[in-house]
C-alpha cells in the first residue's frame, strides 16, 4: 500500500493529508472512495520509471487512515469467487437449519437486487435469519451497509468469522469460531462458537465478593449487580437452529461514558434478554441507526511527505491480511443494572405473523453434537444465570415460628433447623448433632443397609 497515487484527473495526490473529520478533505475522499475503476489511479513510481509494473491502484481505508492499493493476486477483491471454505461452511449452515425443521435458501437474492444472502432461514412464525460468512477481510462500512439492508428487508443478519481482530466483530450480529481447515467444516465437526454469545449473570454485592460495589466504587450495597459473560458449550449449529426458533436474539447496547468504552453486538438467550430490559432505565433499541458504523472514528492525519515508492512487492509478501488488533477479547461486560433481588422475567416475545411462504412447520429438533473435551454439552435450555436462587426461590419455605418450636423441642438454635433431606421435614440439620435426614429417613437408610447382609447369612 502507499500514501501517494496519481489521478488521471486530480494529478498526484498525498492521501497522509487528508483529514476526514475535515469537510473538503471528506468530500474528496467520498469522490473517489469506491467509485474509481481500474485505470483512474495509477503507482506514482510506476508511472514514472517503470511502466511495465502493474501500476494500477485502487483506495481503501486502513487502520482509520486512507491508503492505495496496488490491484494484485496477492488480495482477494469483493468480486472475486467464494473460496472452498466459505462454501463449506455456508452448506454446513445450511445443513443444521434444515436438521432442526427449517428451510434454507442459499444466496437468496432481494428483488430490487440489493441484498444477496449467504444463508437464510425461513425460522419459527416468519422469522428470517440471514446467516453471513466472512472469513475474509471486509471493512466495517461495507459490513453495516449490509447489515442495514438487511434489517430493512425483515432479515436478522448473524455474521460468521474465524478472525479475532475481524471489522464486523461488535458492529454487528456475529459469532467466531475456530480457525479450522475445510475438512472440519464439511466432516461435520463440532464448531464451538468463541465469541458473540454471551449469558446475564447476577452476582450479590456483599462481603464474599473482593471487589468493591461497581456503582459506588466503595463498600458493599447487598444487591444484585449483573454482568454479561461469554457463554461456553455453544456450538455453531445448534446457534443457528435456537435463533432461528427465538430461542436465542441479538441484543445491542449503544456505547456509554463511564460503563462501556464501545458498542456491543451479542446473541442472548430469551430469558436474559426479558431480564436484562426488567432492570435497566436504558431504552434499548433494536440495533444501530441505518448509516451508523459503531467505533470507527477516522484516525488523524499523518501528514507525510508525498511518497513515490511502488509498494507492489510488499504487498505480495504480506501474507497476513487480517487485523493485528483483536476485536473479540472475551471480555465480561459491565451490564449495568442492579437489583434487589433475582425474579423471573416477564415475556417480552411478541407473536410473529407467519410468512405467507413459510408454511407450518414442527417444533425444531436441535441436533447433537458431541462436545470438545472439557466444555459443556450443549442444551437447548440455557442454564439460568441465576444458579440454584430462582430453584430455591421455588421450593415452600416454613415460617420462622416453625422452625423457632422444633428449635425448642430438640434443644437446638433456629439458624440448625433445616429440612430433612429425604421428607422436607424440619430437623436438626446443621451443627453438632444435625443430620440431612430425620429419625424416620435415616432408620429407612440403615433397613436397607443391613438387609443385603442378612440375606446373605
Amino acid at each position: 500500500m502507499a500514501h501517494g497515487v496519481f489521478h488521471k484527473v486530480l494529478g498526484a495526490i498525498n492521501l497522509s493529508e487528508l483529514d476526514l473529520d475535515v469537510r473538503e478533505d471528506r468530500l474528496l475522499w467520498e469522490s473517489l472512495y469506491g467509485k474509481t475503476v481500474k485505470g483512474d489511479l495509477e503507482c506514482l513510481e510506476c508511472r514514472e520509471q517503470d511502466p511495465g509494473c502493474p501500476q494500477w491502484m485502487f483506495l481503501r481505508l486502513w487502520k482509520g487512515r486512507p491508503v492505495a492499493v496496488h490491484y494484485s493476486t496477492g488480495r482477494r477483491h469483493p468480486t472475486a469467487p467464494e473460496s472452498p471454505r466459505h462454501r463449506a461452511l455456508k452448506d454446513r449452515i445450511a445443513q443444521a437449519a434444515e436438521s432442526a425443521g427449517y428451510s434454507a435458501e442459499l444466496e437468496a437474492r432481494a428483488p430490487d437486487g440489493r441484498r444477496r444472502t449467504d444463508v437464510l432461514v425461513h425460522g419459527e412464525q416468519g422469522l428470517q435469519l440471514g446467516c453471513e460468512i466472512q472469513l475474509s477481510w471486509a471493512t466495517a462500512p461495507a459490513v453495516a451497509k449490509r447489515s442495514d439492508i438487511a434489517r430493512s428487508d425483515g432479515i436478522s443478519p448473524l455474521w460468521t468469522t474465524d478472525d479475532t481482530g475481524a471489522p464486523l466483530i461488535e458492529r454487528t450480529p456475529w459469532a467466531r469460531i475456530d480457525r479450522l481447515p475445510l475438512e472440519a467444516f464439511s466432516g461435520g465437526n463440532p464448531l464451538l462458537v468463541r465469541g458473540g454469545v454471551k449469558e446475564l449473570k447476577l452476582k450479590k454485592c456483599d462481603s464474599r465478593n473482593p471487589l468493591p460495589c461497581p456503582d459506588r466504587g466503595y463498600g458493599r450495597c447487598n444487591q444484585w449487580h449483573g454482568t454479561w459473560a461469554p457463554t461456553l458449550g455453544m456450538h455453531l449449529d445448534r446457534l443457528v437452529a435456537v435463533a432461528a426458533a427465538g430461542e436465542y436474539v441479538s441484543l445491542y447496547l449503544p456505547a456509554q461514558a463511564g460503563r462501556r468504552s464501545r458498542a456491543s453486538h451479542m446473541w442472548v438467550a430469551t430469558q436474559d434478554r426479558d431480564r436484562y430490559l426488567d432492570a435497566t432505565s436504558d431504552d434499548v433499541a433494536a440495533g444501530p441507526e441505518p448509516g451508523t458504523v459503531d467505533d470507527h472514528a477516522p484516525a488523524r492525519p499523518e501528514n507525510r511527505p508525498l511518497p513515490r515508492e511502488c509498494s507492489y512487492q510488499q504487498r505480495l509478501d504480506d501474507k497476513e491480511l487480517r487485523g493485528s488488533v483483536p476485536r473479540d477479547t472475551g471480555a465480561i461486560v459491565p451490564a449495568g443494572i442492579t437489583v434487589p433481588e433475582p425474579r423471573a422475567p416477564r415475556s417480552r416475545r411478541a407473536p410473529l405473523q407467519a410468512s405467507p411462504t413459510a408454511g407450518s412447520r414442527n417444533a425444531p429438533v436441535i441436533p447433537q453434537q458431541a462436545s470438545a473435551p472439557g466444555s459443556a454439552s450443549p442444551r437447548l435450555t440455557p442454564p439460568s444465570p441465576l444458579g440454584d436462587t430462582l430453584l430455591d426461590a421455588r421450593r415452600p419455605s416454613r415460617p420462622r415460628a416453625d422452625r423457632a418450636a422444633v428449635a425448642a423441642r430438640l434443644g437446638c438454635l433456629v439458624e440448625q433447623v433445616g429440612p430433612c433431606a429425604s421428607c422436607q421435614d424440619l430437623v436438626q440439620r446443621y451443627g453438632v448433632g444435625g443430620n440431612p435426614l430425620c429419625p424416620g429417613c435415616r432408620a429407612q437408610v440403615e433397613a436397607r443397609r443391613t438387609k443385603p447382609r442378612d440375606a446373605a447369612t
